[in-house]
């Protein structure tokens, strides 16, 4: 960081300008704490109400938020999605000009026992993976894929096993590729608290929000091929949808009222 601020503007928009360069430029990851406000007052000379109002800037724009009594820190740019489109997580993150990639937590066989507790009416196959966008932790992928159709996609399969750890990998296109088509989904969204084993993975404070989406994947025949757990540190996701008023309830309340 530097005192060299250019000539121009109000002393708060500089610095707000200097800070959004380091983060844009990758010198502060997401996640890492931003410089005290303290420091800031330090560096560049000025007061304290001067350094609150460049970080604010920074808030609104999205590319920082605080922990209470914590901190500034960098925020994650949050992956934006449209209800409606059904679309991998590799998928969603290559459209938004960024760099996919996952680690592999677990692979595993359930018995038809095991898997009913995922709502699968058979033995299945469990796939756990950290995902990462720009190599930054993003969400924990649980998938449990029925065995009738793993077997049908090779990197399910024993033999295959390793084509699972191929950077862009993406079981939605391996899928597709296998000739089994996902048609449609349901899902459903909920706020909940990380665990502490979850937080370690995300990179994350224990107790962190996280978005928890429980989707089930059907073919055209209304056959599941996948139930899927995604969790994603709270701001690093958006969900944007369209509501439209039912007129005919508001036309009932219009009548109510009329009467009275």
């Amino acid at each position: 960081m530097t005192n060299a601020l250019t000539r121009h503007g109000p002393l708060y928009i500089r610095i707000a300008a200097e800070l959004r360069a380091g983060i844009l430029s990758r010198r502060w990851q997401p996640g890492d704490q931003l410089p005290s406000e303290a420091q800031l007052c330090r560096e560049y000379g000025v007061s304290r109400g001067t350094v609150v109002r460049a970080i604010e800037i920074l808030l609104q724009e999205g590319l920082a938020h605080r922990r209470q009594g914590d901190g500034t820190y960098v925020s994650r740019p949050s992956l934006h999605r449209q209800p409606g489109f059904l679309t991998g997580f590799s998928h969603s993150v290559r459209d938004q000009g960024r760099v996919p990639a996952h680690r592999i937590l677990g692979f595993t066989r359930l018995s038809a026992a095991e898997a009913q507790q995922y709502g699968c009416g058979g033995p299945a196959v469990r796939l756990s993976r950290l995902r990462l966008v720009d190599d930054t932790p993003w969400a924990l992928h649980n998938s449990v894929v029925p065995e009738q159709v793993a077997e049908r996609v090779p990197a399910l399969t024993a033999d295959g096993v390793e084509l699972l750890h191929a950077a862009d990998f993406s079981l939605y296109q391996a899928m597709e590729e296998a000739g089994v088509h996902v048609d449609h989904a349901e899902e459903l969204l909920r706020a909940r608290a990380a665990t502490p084993e979850e937080a370690a993975l995300l990179g994350v404070p224990s107790g962190t929000a996280l978005m928890a989406i429980n989707r089930r994947a059907y073919d055209a025949a209304g056959r599941i091929v996948e139930l899927v757990e995604t969790n994603y540190v709270g701001d690093s996701y958006s969900y944007e949808t369209r509501l439209t008023r039912d007129r005919g309830v508001a036309h009932m309340v219009s009548q109510v009222a009329d009467r009275h």
